[in-house]
């Protein structure tokens, strides 16, 4: 049933910005210890409970515990686990005790999660188990048919979960209709799906119990293998993404993950936030480093400039390869053409430090503006570009162009380190 929902695994269940840490205590406790009142109550007053056998009492517990170890996220925060109709089908053929055990397994193979939320989610689905149960005896004696039982047993599920997700909001102070209802039309949709499904396995479990087991088993690995695909196959993707987003020779963001971090520092800058630096360096005669070292030499090149400029600059600032020889930084906060001058200055002197293992000297070039909110991502980088190129006429240099300069013109004084 929907109340079978977990959040995904890593992802604790949404909780209010200011919530307290101990949210959902009561009921984490209540529900496991209602359930085990009304077995209690259940038990004293029947003089003749249902006979649980191995298969009751054990391998159903054990496979809806096992269940739980590979859940199927079906979105961001939620992902399925199929031991509700586990729980159901030993509620329906063993009676109440064997549906609260096989809640408890349910519980229990929730391995991801905080005690809580494990807690809370074997108790509703002891509740389910006791209730299945109740509705099964009636079967069991003959006075309800088997399709009416598991129509019956799901109803009371529904029940059952709108009621616990309801007194979970409260504990919370996250009340939603919307979300409320949402679960109530899954849960039908699941009994739905489940219902015939559950009616095969419960006619079949008293001629055969370890028949029946043995296809929960099956199905076991149907899901196990199901959950393991997905797992790698998001995996994969993560590491497509990953490879996109970073620069494979130097370890830096790629021009993709740049651009898109140059995006995001201007959303900031215009929501208030101060101003930015955009720099870019480029290698001096790096044509002739090539030529000279060959290209495994040019790739120590520019491993090595990045590393400097991870140096000097700070871990909240953006470093990327944008394309050859050319390094872009992204630092946020710079507010004033001082400031970021002195940040250029930074790079050029550590890049220069010490030379290479051949015993070449490298320097770089650099330009840079501010990314304020009166131009644009693209308009602020073919600033900086123009205040690149000016450095480069001087080479081993610095040009800090203000976004206010007209286009093509730079002056002298913000021309430093030339040599």
């Amino acid at each position: 049933m929907a109340s079978y929902s977990r959040p995904s695994e890593g992802e604790a269940a949404p909780l209010p910005a200011a919530s307290e840490p101990r949210t959902g205590t009561r009921v984490a406790v209540g529900f496991p210890l209602a359930a085990v009142a009304l077995l209690s109550v259940w038990v004293a007053r029947d003089p003749a409970p249902p006979e649980l056998t191995i298969w009751t009492l054990i391998v159903l517990p054990l496979i809806c515990a096992a269940y739980g170890l590979f859940p199927l996220a079906i979105g961001a925060r939620t992902s399925v686990t199929f031991e509700a109709p586990t729980v159901l089908l030993a509620g329906l053929v063993g009676g109440p005790i064997a549906g609260v055990l096989a809640g408890v397994g349910a519980g229990l193979g929730d391995v991801n999660a905080v005690w809580r939320r494990r807690s809370a989610y074997a108790g509703i689905a002891m509740l389910h188990g006791f209730a299945a149960g109740q509705v099964g005896n009636t079967w069991r004696t003959g006075a309800i048919p088997l399709v009416a039982a598991v129509a019956l047993a799901g109803l009371a599920c529904i029940a059952i979960g709108s009621v616990g997700l309801a007194l979970v909001q409260v504990d919370r102070g996250v009340w939603s209709m919307h979300r409320l209802a949402g679960a109530v039309l899954v849960d039908a949709g699941e009994l739905l799906v489940w219902a015939p499904l559950l009616v095969l396995l419960a006619r079949s479990f008293s001629p055969s119990p370890g028949l029946t087991s043995l296809a929960l088993g099956s199905a076991l690995g149907v899901v196990a293998f199901g959950a393991w695909a997905l797992t790698t196959q998001r995996a994969l993707v993560e590491h497509e993404r990953r490879a996109r987003l970073s620069d494979p020779l130097t370890g830096a963001l790629s021009r993709v993950a740049f651009e898109a971090a140059l995006e995001r520092e201007h959303a900031s800058v215009l929501r208030g936030e101060r101003p930015a630096g955009l720099i870019l360096c480029d290698v001096d005669h790096f044509r002739l480093l090539n030529e000279r070292h060959g290209h495994l030499g040019g790739d120590d090149v520019l491993r090595l400039v990045v590393g400097r400029v991870r140096i000097a600059t700070r871990s909240a600032d953006v470093v990327a390869r944008w394309g050859g020889d050319e390094v872009c930084v992204i630092t946020p906060g710079t507010g004033t053409l001082a400031e970021l001058e002195s940040v250029c200055e930074q790079i050029r002197l550590a890049v220069a430090d010490a030379p290479l293992a051949c015993g070449e000297w490298v320097t770089v070039s650099v330009g840079a503006t501010l990314l304020t909110d009166r131009m644009s991502p693209q308009a602020t980088f073919a600033r900086a570009d123009e205040a690149l190129y000016a450095a480069k006429r001087a080479r081993n240099a610095v040009c800090v162009l203000s976004p206010d300069v007209p286009a093509g013109e730079v002056a002298s004084w913000q021309l430093a380190g030339a040599s």
